[in-house]
């Protein structure tokens, strides 16, 4: 079994409510192997590597001071709806200084670039068409802090629970 790694924040209570549903929905296998979040990085190193990687992760993150987050709205890629950061600002500035002490991984493989466009994906589809259909209910701006990353992994391509590596604090000293 093939296993990968990322960093993420994963969404409060008050945001699952809202997201959980909606992935269930339309993005079932994600649905299973995370609850409803912000990727960071991914994917991000090798498995056998995240012994020595929390610890330099705990190094960078240190000095970061907690932040919130408003998610607002909704918005797509193409075959993605997510769940809009309202000001992509300060997780944008995490990404940068994590990718800065990790730069051999860049954010998904390098696909889209070097930079983050932070988002949390409630809808993954086949077609434009599906895309369109996705009935998603309005909802009042949710604002949550984000005092902690998740260093996850799990299997490629399989519809299993990622697993928690270790929760890395977010501690602004």
């Amino acid at each position: 079994m093939e296993m990968t790694t990322a960093i993420i924040i994963v969404a409060p209570h008050e945001v699952q409510a809202v997201a959980g549903p909606l992935l269930q929905r339309y993005a079932p296998e994600t649905s299973v192997r995370v609850p409803a979040h912000i990727t960071l990085l991914f994917p991000f190193v090798a498995p056998e590597r995240l012994g020595e990687v929390s610890k330099k992760l705990r190094e960078i993150c240190a000095p970061i001071a907690p932040f919130d987050i408003t998610m607002q709205g909704y918005d797509s890629f193409p075959g993605v709806t997510f769940m809009n950061p309202a000001n992509p600002a300060p997780i944008q500035a995490v990404f940068r200084k994590i990718y800065a002490g990790f730069p051999e991984c860049p954010p998904y493989g390098g696909q889209f670039g070097h930079d983050l466009h932070p988002h949390m994906t409630i809808g993954e589809f086949a077609s434009q068409a599906e895309q369109q259909a996705a009935i998603l209910p309005d909802y009042a701006p949710i604002t949550f802090r984000v005092e902690r990353l998740h260093l996850i992994y799990g299997p490629i391509n399989l519809a299993l629970p990622w697993i928690t590596y270790d929760v890395i604090p977010l501690n602004g000293d």
